[in-house]
């Protein structure tokens, strides 16, 4: 990926067991809302895909079941481990019209004849969201599809009533994107990317998990988010270990939030799609 103000997803996301969890979690929350944009964008049997920053595949094996076996997804990521790891999972589900590449998207070699380029949480990462969708739509036909979803953090936390729980945590994240210099907002910011690449404005829809009471999965996705981000929140001196307690972290959140009679929204993810301009 292309430079990100000192910014590492690989070293703050890492590959722990926390991180394993949290994205079982986030598959289980959004990949609904993933699936309905591509769809929505014009995935369909028998394509050829690019998912750009495909990470342990997820967003790849949505797209498989939309192109079928008649079609084919090409995921890169920069990670070679998470690659093999995505690798694996894809034979363990014998989805052999996927495979995975690793490498750095600005330079690996990678065929011109895709019909869609996508990709998750990919963009946000990128210091030049436009000039990476201008160098991906030389990978995609005239009239291909370009389809993305990112975080959108927006302003605070939804909750009713308000919970100071969730505004501490929510604040440590959102001053995290900003001393690491990254756009709390590019989900909404997608219609600009894709408009500064050349592409025509995008279609755009945004989806947020919401819930309360005890068997909300929320508390538990907010409290593995927080324990994925904690080398980065600590070495940027934002909050310490101890600020967080993370090991009682869900459960106070779940007794508040039970004990107040509310409800809240993780944070929203935005998505954007649109067709690459014939000729």
């Amino acid at each position: 990926m292309q430079a990100t103000s000192g910014y590492d997803p690989n070293y703050v996301m890492g590959r722990s067991t926390a991180e394993t969890d949290r994205l079982r979690r986030q598959s289980q929350l959004y990949d609904a809302s993933t699936w309905q944009l591509l769809k929505e964008a014009g995935l369909s049997p028998g394509m050829k895909v690019l998912d750009v920053g495909s990470g342990a595949g997820n967003v790849s094996f949505i797209a498989a079941g939309l192109v079928g076996e008649s079609g084919a997804v090409v995921g890169v990521d920069s990670n070679p481990a998470i690659v093999e790891e995505a690798a694996s999972t894809a034979r363990s589900l014998g989805l052999n019209q996927v495979s995975f590449r690793a490498g750095d998207i600005n330079t690996i070699a990678l065929e011109r004849d895709f019909d869609a380029v996508i990709g998750r949480l990919v963009l946000i990462y990128v210091k030049d969201p436009a000039a990476l969708l201008r160098q991906l739509l030389g990978h995609v036909k005239p009239g291909g599809i370009v389809a993305f979803q990112d975080l959108d953090w927006g302003e605070g936390p939804i909750a009713i009533p308000p919970s100071p729980l969730l505004s501490q945590a929510w604040g440590f994240v959102k001053e995290m994107f900003a001393r690491a210099g990254l756009n709390n907002r590019m989900g909404l910011s997608l219609h600009g990317a894709f408009v500064a690449s050349g592409l025509p404005a995008p279609r755009m829809s945004l989806f947020a998990p919401a819930g309360g009471g005890a068997d909300f999965d929320g508390y538990d996705y907010m409290a593995s988010g927080l324990r994925s981000n904690l080398p980065h929140i600590v070495k940027l001196g934002i909050a310490t270990e101890a600020d967080l307690a993370l090991d009682s972290f869900a459960e106070r959140l779940r007794a508040e939030v039970v004990a107040l009679q509310g409800v809240f929204a993780l944070p929203t993810f935005v998505g954007a799609w649109s067709r690459k301009p014939p000729g």
